[in-house]
């Protein structure tokens, strides 16, 4: 237990690097219902790696400010403390984000850091890492629908939920199909032809069949 304040401000200062950096990962890679021991557990590995990597940083800001009582005296530079105090917290917030983009995008050094598949299911993994897709849905009811997964031209983004919330996906965009085999209809450019005045799709995954996703 800790018992005065002065021993919970440092723990807290202690973790903060840590808990920094992981609400920063898990904002682009996201949590996947993590518990808090396990995220607590995060907390603590990636705050010693920092605390190890700013090790000499850390000791020459104790030996300016407490060991020659800049601080007690009202002689430290304040531009310095409030320097300190911002990259403290900022900096692993940018690591966390960097690190989070790096492996959405597969980069090597990103997957060693953090693991080559964090998500918990097929589902979370597809999704995570298609930016762009024509999807082919054939439901459970016999009926087919098609989509695109994307940005849209008016902004309106696809969305898929992720674990533990079950499959729901929004198609930004529908596309008009041949019922019956659920092939694309073309123009005659060979491009897919929207639904007319439609806003989008959204399906339940307990409601499919069958899909077929076409990246590009």
């Amino acid at each position: 237990m800790i018992a005065t304040f002065q021993g919970l401000l440092v723990a807290v200062l202690a973790l903060l690097p840590g808990a920094a950096y992981t609400f920063a990962l898990e904002r682009v890679t996201t949590g996947y219902g993590v518990s808090f021991s396990d995220r607590l557990v995060r907390f603590l590995a990636a705050s010693a790696v920092m605390h190890a990597i700013l090790a000499a940083g850390e000791y020459w800001v104790y030996r300016y400010l407490i060991a020659e009582h800049r601080l007690v005296n009202g002689t430290a530079n304040l531009w310095l403390l409030q320097g300190l105090a911002v990259g403290y917290v900022l900096t692993p917030i940018l690591v966390g984000s960097v690190v989070g983009r790096g492996h959405k995008k597969h980069k090597k050094w990103a997957i060693l850091l953090v693991g080559a598949a964090p998500e918990p299911r097929a589902w979370d993994y597809l999704w995570r890492h298609t930016a762009r897709a024509i999807v082919r849905i054939k439901m459970k009811s016999g009926g087919w629908l098609a989509g695109y997964y994307g940005l849209t031209a008016d902004g309106r983004r696809s969305y898929a939920s992720g674990h533990p919330e079950e499959g729901d996906l929004y198609l930004a965009a529908g596309l008009t199909i041949e019922p019956d085999n659920g092939n694309l209809v073309l123009d005659e450019n060979n491009q897919t032809v929207p639904l007319p005045d439609a806003r989008g799709l959204l399906v339940r995954w307990t409601e499919i069949e069958y899909i077929d996703i076409k990246e590009f």
